[in-house]
């Protein structure tokens, strides 16, 4: 029953009193043990030390700092001052208890609510003590309410408590004197006398307290002045109420007050009427004000029966937890509430050390952790993740991994990982190529390949980049990656062989030819031209279906295409060319016809366009073939020449070339020299070495040979 004569080691109490009557002062103090059941940091604790005289006829066999800590000890209920240790210390008793302020220091502050759950807290703590433990109050007055941290009242007083059989009309009247004189029955009767006292607390609470404007009061709270004063007042003390019939009032019994009696008495109910309680909670709560229901209920939907139910888990928790968004969530708080008053349990709920606790906390870490400062996240949070790092439990750890990713865009790798940190890896993404235009929603992917028709001044920023990515929205597209080799369709082959170039090979001059020719050409310039805008209509095509990274080949084309038209524009001048120069330098226009010829069937006579397309599988037949041009008389087939349009132009001088001269070789050189009478072993010898010995320095061929044996 208690830690009586033990001193809680370290404790700390305040110099200033919080209190102070005949019969004690009251202190504010911490300890630093972590026993209490928030878990971690220090207790807080609320000290009365007793006078060491007290001067009365009442309390000459035992003074009210003994008898307040005995009944202390003695009667324990969750609405009655809680007792947690007792000493002596110069003479004097000092009592622990949990913190708490006096009821007429806070009074003021409070709503009508939370004086309905106030009188109601004290009201059932006097039905326990008087109805259940069989013992008497003689002093229920405001000076023997106090209220804790979290705004719950808490009957004390109980220097004033005997028992029902020890109480006496000798008892009552010695302590008639020492009781508040509002509370004094006129009838002085053993029977109604907690009733009459009950009914002037209640009185004297509402009248301090009074209907706030612009707020809705307490249902009922009327009908109960007029109860109390007509019932509990009754000068009959024998028609006066027990009190648990007073606890059957509409005052008492509005909809939230049935929903906090609930959750408090959560551990007495049964699992059929938790899941039935918890299925519809939130529909409730969302009748009344958020404030309210923060501040009253924060520390009972955050307790460890509702956390670990599963049914709280599925249908409370979520919307405990979560924030309204500016979306219009389901959640029950605002940001600035729930920062307010939840915030304050989930950093001592952190300091817990329960594995489903934590786990529950981490799924919902990014709704509050958000709501935190950096500096609070540094204290109170990180150094509890990083103990829960070194845990055998795999999803423990899991989890806390994930958190511990979530704060790194917040504090910083280094903060959360903490030691030396180097660069491992380098970004080796080039620039995206930025442009003014502001509308561009997005960042294009960033490519290794130039991009076309780049201007060299914006080269810079296509190089390659260092780590991060530029922040500009404005970046324009990339162009679409062009054609890769024999990335040709069908379709692009059909339209290059619609109408082919049917150029004419005679070399023969005259006016009639001349004409002819003219005209030819004029007609193949424009079935040309035809050719090259269909070939641009299958590009366009083509740059949807296909993607290439190399643009060399596209480029080429293109500049053949205008090389072409150029030419075309020349050939009026090429048709007044001599028939011998055009045999000993072909000119760009017959390179160009001849090609052009080679695209259709080859080498073929002048005939009339294809009615009908003809579709060419071969690829090949899309290269281009440059053919020389031979007279028309001239039987021989050609041989093309693939890179003949790539080739310089160079003159040669004809003089230059002249008859290979002819070579004559004198024969007697290498005639073979006069052998030996032993012929076997002169041709052994030559077998193996040439007939030649390398310590000889001379050797005789030819000629010489028959001179030198002469």
């Amino acid at each position: 029953m208690g830690n009586e004569g033990s001193k809680l080691k370290g404790l700390i109490i305040d110099k200033n009193a919080i209190e102070v009557n005949d019969f004690w002062a009251l202190y504010n103090a911490e300890s630093p043990t972590t026993c209490n059941e928030e878990g971690g940091g220090g207790q807080e604790l609320s000290i009365f030390k007793g006078e060491v005289l007290v001067k009365g006829q009442l309390w000459a066999a035992q003074g009210p700092m003994e008898r307040a800590i005995k009944n202390l000890m003695i009667y324990r209920h969750p609405y009655i001052l809680k007792y947690m240790s007792t000493w002596d210390e110069s003479g004097q008793k000092h009592l622990a208890t949990e913190r708490v302020r006096p009821l007429n220091d806070v009074l003021a502050q409070q709503s009508d609510i939370q004086v309905c759950l106030g009188l109601r807290t004290i009201l059932c703590s006097l039905i326990f003590l008087i109805e259940k433990a069989m013992a008497r109050h003689l002093n229920i007055c405001t000076q023997s309410i106090y209220v804790t941290e979290k705004g719950s009242w808490r009957l004390a007083g109980f220097e004033f408590v005997w028992k029902a059989k020890d109480l006496n009309q000798q008892l009552i009247d010695l302590a008639h004197s020492f009781r508040q004189p509002l509370a004094r029955d006129s009838a002085n009767s053993e029977l109604g006398l907690e009733q009459f006292a009950f009914a002037t607390l209640c009185e004297q609470v509402l009248d301090k307290c009074g209907p706030r404007e612009g707020k809705a009061s307490t249902p009922y709270v009327q009908e109960f002045r007029e109860y109390c004063s007509t019932h509990l007042k009754h000068l009959n003390v024998e028609m006066r109420p027990k009190l648990s019939a007073v606890l059957l009032h509409p005052y008492f019994n509005h909809e939230f007050v049935l929903i906090h009696s609930f959750l408090f008495e959560l551990p007495l109910k049964s699992v059929q009427e938790r899941q039935q309680f918890f299925s519809n909670l939130i529909e409730r709560l969302r009748c009344f004000d958020e404030q309210v229901v923060a501040s009253q209920l924060a520390s009972d939907l955050l307790s460890r029966m509702v956390l670990l139910d599963p049914t709280a888990q599925h249908c409370v928790t979520p919307y405990v937890l979560r924030t309204k968004t500016e979306n219009g969530t389901a959640a029950l708080f605002s940001p600035q509430t729930y920062l307010h008053y939840l915030m304050p349990h989930i950093l001592k709920m952190f300091r817990l050390r329960d594995a489903q606790i934590r786990l529950i906390l981490l799924d919902y870490f990014m709704e509050y952790v958000r709501l935190l400062s950096d500096e609070q996240l540094k204290s109170e949070i990180l150094p509890h993740l990083q103990l829960g790092m070194g845990d055998t439990n795999d999803v423990l750890v899991a989890k806390t991994l994930r958190c511990l990713a979530d704060l790194v865009p917040i504090l910083g790798a280094a903060t959360v990982l903490g030691g030396d940190r180097r660069r491992c890896f380098s970004d080796g993404r080039p620039h995206a190529a930025v442009s003014t235009d502001s509308s561009t929603p997005w960042t294009e992917p960033r490519s290794i390949t130039p991009l076309m028709n780049g201007n060299a001044v914006d080269a810079v920023d296509y190089m390659v980049s260092g780590s991060p990515l530029p922040v500009e929205t404005n970046v324009a597209p990339m162009p679409l990656r062009l054609s890769p080799d024999g990335g040709e369709d069908e379709k692009s082959i059909t339209n290059l062989n619609e109408k082919p170039l049917e150029l004419s090979q005679s070399s023969s001059s005259g006016g009639g030819d001349n004409n002819t020719e003219h005209a030819n050409s004029s007609t193949s310039s424009a079935a040309h031209e035809q050719t090259l805008v269909n070939d641009e209509d299958a590009d366009e095509d083509e740059d949807n279906a296909w993607s290439d990274w190399e643009n060399t080949d596209e480029l080429q084309r293109l500049h053949v295409k205008q090389e072409t038209l150029d030419e075309l524009n020349l050939n009026n001048l090429e048709t007044n060319s001599s028939t011998s120069t055009q045999a000993t330098q072909p000119s760009l226009t017959d390179s160009f016809r001849t090609a052009c010829s080679s695209l259709s069937t080859g080498a073929t006579k002048t005939s009339a366009p294809p009615a009908n397309r003809m579709l060419i599988d071969d690829l090949s037949a899309l290269d281009i073939q440059v053919q020389l041009t031979t007279p028309a008389n001239t039987t021989e087939s050609a041989e093309f020449d693939f890179f003949k349009d790539m080739e310089p132009v160079i003159e040669t001088k004809i003089a230059a070339i002249s008859e290979p001269e002819i070579v004559q070789i004198d024969a007697s050189r290498f005639a073979a020299a006069a052998t030996t009478s032993n012929g076997h072993e002169t041709d052994a010898e030559a077998d193996l070495g040439w007939g030649h010995d390398e310590d000889e320095d001379d050797v005789v061929w030819g000629n010489d040979a028959e001179t030198s044996k002469v």
